[in-house]
Formats: structure tokens, sequence, C-alpha cells
């Protein structure tokens, strides 16, 4: 559920000429703070993986470590940047930076790669994707009956004889 919510915010904050660039500022460092918390919620699997990486894991297990590492760095880049050259969140604060050019550039440009790597890394979990959808969609014909082969017939009492 964190990943889709994850999702939806990025899908909103990549258009500031839906939201307009004060929402557009302020969403980036929300999802700033989720990215963060995303990490947190994945960290034993990073650790894992990282003390592993050159021994015995898959190349799956490496492509996706890769992958989340580079989405990381590239998601790192898009918000440093993003603060760098904001003109509503900084002002907040009373700041103002120069050389907002240099800063925006940065930011398109790590946007653009994130775009790909975003992509990439929904294409690597597709079928987890669609595995999870098909179980949160998925609701019990009857969840007070249990119909496993091993439960024994209901018993049927008759008050005729």
């Amino acid at each position: 559920m964190w990943d889709v919510l994850l999702l939806a915010g990025l899908l909103v904050s990549w258009a500031p000429a839906l939201t307009g660039l004060a929402w557009h500022e302020w969403l980036g460092l929300a999802f700033g703070a989720a990215l963060l918390i995303h990490t947190l919620l994945h960290w034993q699997w990073i650790a894992a993986v990282t003390r592993r990486f050159f021994a015995r894991v898959s190349w799956a297990s490496r492509l996706n470590y890769l992958l989340g590492a580079a989405l990381f760095v590239s998601f790192t880049l898009i918000i440093f940047s993003g603060v760098m050259e904001s003109r509503v969140v900084l002002a907040a604060f009373g700041l103002r930076l120069s050389n907002t050019e240099f800063w925006r550039g940065l930011h398109h440009t790590a946007a653009d790669l994130t775009l790909w790597l975003a992509a990439l890394h929904i294409a690597v979990h597709w079928n987890w994707i669609v595995n999870g959808c098909k179980r949160l969609l998925k609701t019990p014909a009857c969840a007070s009956v249990n119909t496993s082969p091993a439960a024994p017939a209901p018993v049927r009492i008759s008050t005729h004889e």
C-alpha cells in the first residue's frame, strides 16, 4: 500500500502545471519524507543484500539492489536540486539562492532519469504488482464457512424421527 501512495505522490508532483509551483515544491518535500520512510521500511533487506552483494545472492537481487540504489540517488538529486532552485519553500524560510539555472537543469535531468528508472522498477516488479492487486481485490465467498477439504462435514440435527 505504501508503494502505491509513493507512486501516486510521484505522479502528482511530477506535473507542476497541474498543481502549481507552491504545491509542487511542498509535495516534493513530502515526497522526500516518504522516500526516507520507504528506505527505512526496507532497511533490513538493503542491509542484508549489501552484506552479501558479492557473495551468494541472485542476479535478480543484485539488479533490484542496483536499481533501487540508482532510484534513491536520482530521487535525492531531484529533491536536493528542487530545494536549491525553490522559489516558494525557501522563501517561506526567508531564503533565496543564486545560480538557480544550474539547479533547474540538474532538477530536470534527474527527473527525466528517474522517470526511466521508475518505469524499469515497475517493469521488474510487474508480476509482484499484479499478484498484490489480485490479493487486494479477492474477496472470500463466505468467510464464516470452512471449505477446506480436511474439514468435517457439518452435522445436521433433525427433529423428525
